[in-house]
């Protein structure tokens, strides 16, 4: 199978979607071709012989446009390749659809998020099949929805024997914006300070756009009216790369994350062996089997005392308590979304029938 991937960054330092490369990696072991079509591309370096990319580049919508389209026609029209893999932008196969069918290509998309508007409809109904990490991930109901779990690098997080640091560090990987709300984790730092914790937060994550930088501002200044200048760190955008020792450093993950889909972030905690608490509504169901610790695990969207209860609980334990769970939820991990598992899966569900 010759396959053309169409994704937003290529670029094994981006912050958001350094994991891209894994990915065409692991496509590439199992497909004859692999050809990534991205807005941007990057660090590249390291790829396998038989994966080649195009860069459509970020100026002139018009520019883009055209050179979107010589692209998919020397793809699809010309190297004859067999299927088209959208990768979280239903545009993309909106724009490539009609060539695709043009050329007999098979089309599918890959989504996660709780977000459902027209673009995604008209996108679902133009694809094969369209995967996703989880029943949540992809709130439509079709026939074509594949649930296949994530695709986490179980190497790349790992916690290499490291203790977390002293003294207590919380981490929030993510996004400065409201749908991933550090306010409500603040605001229970706050809480847990009050009642003699000595516990510190790490926010990692920048903005994309002009009305992240206001509301990270709305985040400092927070932080200043909580009185937790000394104990609440904002780092901005972390590339992939180096995102892994942050996660090996902290005492817990907190993810107040409101997007509605299984958080990518959490289940990097969970494969480094840290214990995560969030209120994602994907996780109650991946963490059913952990019986009466689901609870621990999980707080109201929103709850900035629900989450402080939730963080002092785990935070009682020894060590030895946390690392125990710490290793049951990286099992979860390895067993239901690692990215070999997923790249070959989405490869068979590719495959011609």
């Amino acid at each position: 199978m010759k396959l053309l991937f169409l994704t937003q960054v290529l670029d094994r330092n981006d912050a958001v979607l350094g994991f891209v490369p894994r990915w065409v990696e692991g496509f590439a072991k199992r497909c004859e071709r692999v050809r990534v079509v991205a807005l941007r591309l990057g660090d590249t370096s390291g790829l396998p012989a038989n994966v080649d990319a195009r860069e459509i580049g970020r100026s002139g919508w018009f520019v883009r446009y055209l050179r979107n389209r010589k692209f998919l026609r020397e793809a699809l029209l010309d190297e004859h390749f067999d299927a088209v893999l959208a990768h979280m932008v239903p545009r993309y196969t909106l724009l490539s659809s009609s060539l695709a069918r043009a050329a007999g290509a098979r089309q599918y998309l890959w989504y996660t998020h709780g977000t459902v508007d027209g673009r995604l409809r008209r996108a679902v109904e133009r694809v094969d099949k369209v995967f996703t990490a989880s029943e949540e991930s992809l709130r439509i109901d079709t026939p074509k929805k594949v649930v296949t779990g994530h695709g986490i690098d179980l190497e790349h997080f790992a916690s290499r024997g490291a203790p977390p640091v002293q003294p207590i560090r919380l981490l929030e990987v993510g996004r400065l914006t409201p749908s991933k709300d550090p306010l409500t984790v603040i605001a229970a730092v706050g809480i847990l300070v009050a009642r003699g914790f000595d516990v510190h937060l790490d926010l990692v994550g920048g903005g994309l756009i002009d009305s992240d930088d206001v509301y990270r501002k709305r985040v400092e200044e927070q932080i200043d009216v909580a009185q937790l200048r000394q104990r609440v760190v904002v780092h901005g955008s972390v590339p992939y790369r180096e995102i892994a020792p942050f996660y090996r450093r902290c005492t817990l993950l907190v993810s107040a994350s409101r997007t509605g889909s299984v958080d990518k972030v959490v289940l990097e905690a969970m494969a480094c062996a840290r214990p995560v608490v969030t209120c994602n509504d994907s996780f109650p169901r991946l963490f059913q089997e952990l019986g009466a610790l689901r609870e621990q695990l999980c707080f109201a969207p929103g709850s900035a005392t629900e989450l402080a209860a939730r963080i002092e609980a785990l935070l009682r334990q020894d060590q030895a308590e946390r690392d125990i769970l710490g290793e049951r939820l990286r099992a979860l991990v390895a067993r239901d979304h690692q990215v070999d598992a997923l790249t070959a899966r989405l490869v068979r569900e590719m495959e011609p029938r």
